[in-house]
């Protein structure tokens, strides 16, 4: 599944350039997309799990495609239906909905199976993929034609080239997302072999991790949705940095001997909130013509980083120590802290663009 969150990138701009109705293509993809996922979900109950592993796969496979293409009209309209004062807000509606799907999707699902069985389960999940349906016939989303952002760019090959160009990117993706995210999913992918090694049983690990994590990761995308209209996105990005360098110093404490509760809880807290100013400066870089593209190129590459974080962290504690590996990630952190303060710092504008801008100016 990893894989096919990367692999959406290839067929983003199919889904910006085909389906458009008067009410809104996005809309008419997910009126397509929604009922799928829920009939194929409905498929795979009837399906032997331990006797059709061939099929499962294809069924997966399948069903992977089509919430990659839902994630990318979702995401579009998104884009175009959101003002930019409120994405705050609605991103922290959004990454917080990740972490309570994590738990219920997750730990809910796996409880529901063992007890009801595997094909009670997914029906039931099922049920729930139609739930959206209720309310997307009130969806309507236009773009006007002289629109700038509208002209300016087509869902295609270039539209892909010229994201990268726009004023800001380059800065925010090549530089900040990497080194944010790094520091965030570094310590993330720590916690379970270092409360293993502390003789913690895996199931309690999975509780902390899952549902106090979760609680304080919600908390911080609420916290910071609010502030990001308040404050502006450069001042958010800052306070979030620092906060994440201090969970990161909580653990630090938790690999030389101390207790794991309150490191997951500031690092669930601090990743809910940096995520949350994150993806609403990836919706600010958006175009209206391409926004399933934009965005999913730029959520793509954010996750590509999580996940090499997360690959690199076990191996890296295995060969300097748990305390080395915490510190790699605090300094990835202190350094994402120093360059947003150099973006951002001065007039902590709005636009992340304009900072990036100034910022850029000021290096030549």
């Amino acid at each position: 599944m990893n894989l096919m969150v990367l692999a959406k990138v290839l067929w983003a701009p199919l889904v910006d350039r085909y389906g458009r109705r008067p009410r809104g293509h996005y809309r008419t993809w997910l009126a397509v997309t929604q009922p799928s996922i829920a009939a194929l979900l409905l498929a795979l109950a009837a399906v032997d799990v331990t006797g059709d592993f061939t099929l499962l796969m294809a069924m997966a496979c399948l069903l992977g495609a089509l919430i990659g293409t839902q994630d990318i009209a979702t995401d579009g309209l998104a884009v175009r239906l959101i003002d930019p004062d409120d994405r705050g807000r609605a991103n922290a509606l959004q990454v917080g909905a990740g972490f309570a799907g994590a738990a219920v999707g997750g730990a809910g699902l796996l409880a529901l199976a063992e007890h009801a069985g595997w094909s009670w389960s997914v029906v039931a999940l099922a049920g729930v993929c139609l739930l959206p349906m209720a309310v997307l016939h009130r969806i309507a989303e236009t773009v006007e034609s002289s629109s700038p952002s509208a002209s300016a760019a087509r869902p295609g090959r270039r539209a892909v080239r010229s994201l990268v160009r726009q004023p800001g990117v380059a800065v925010w993706a090549g530089v900040l997302v990497p080194l944010v995210w790094m520091g965030i999913m570094l310590p993330q992918a720590l916690i379970p072999p270092l409360l293993v090694d502390r003789g913690w049983p895996l199931g309690r690990i999975g509780l902390l991790t899952v549902l106090l994590g979760g609680a304080a990761g919600i908390a911080g995308a609420s916290v910071t949705g609010r502030l990001v209209a308040r404050l502006g996105r450069g001042r958010v990005l800052l306070m979030g940095c620092a906060g994440q360098l201090a969970a990161t110093g909580v653990l630090l404490a938790v690999a030389v001997g101390a207790q794991g509760a309150v490191a997951v809880a500031a690092l669930g807290l601090a990743r809910g909130a940096l995520n949350t100013v994150i993806f609403t400066v990836f919706m600010d870089f958006c175009r209206p013509a391409t926004a399933g593209t934009d965005f999913t190129l730029l959520s793509a590459w954010g996750f590509a980083v999580a996940v090499a974080a997360q690959s690199a962290g076990p191996p890296l504690a295995g060969a300097v120590g748990y305390g080395a590996a915490v510190a790699v990630a605090g300094m990835m952190t202190a350094v994402a802290l120093v360059w947003a303060r150099a973006l951002y710092g001065r007039e902590a504008p709005d636009s992340p663009s304009e900072g990036a801008e100034h910022a850029v100016q000021d290096a030549r």
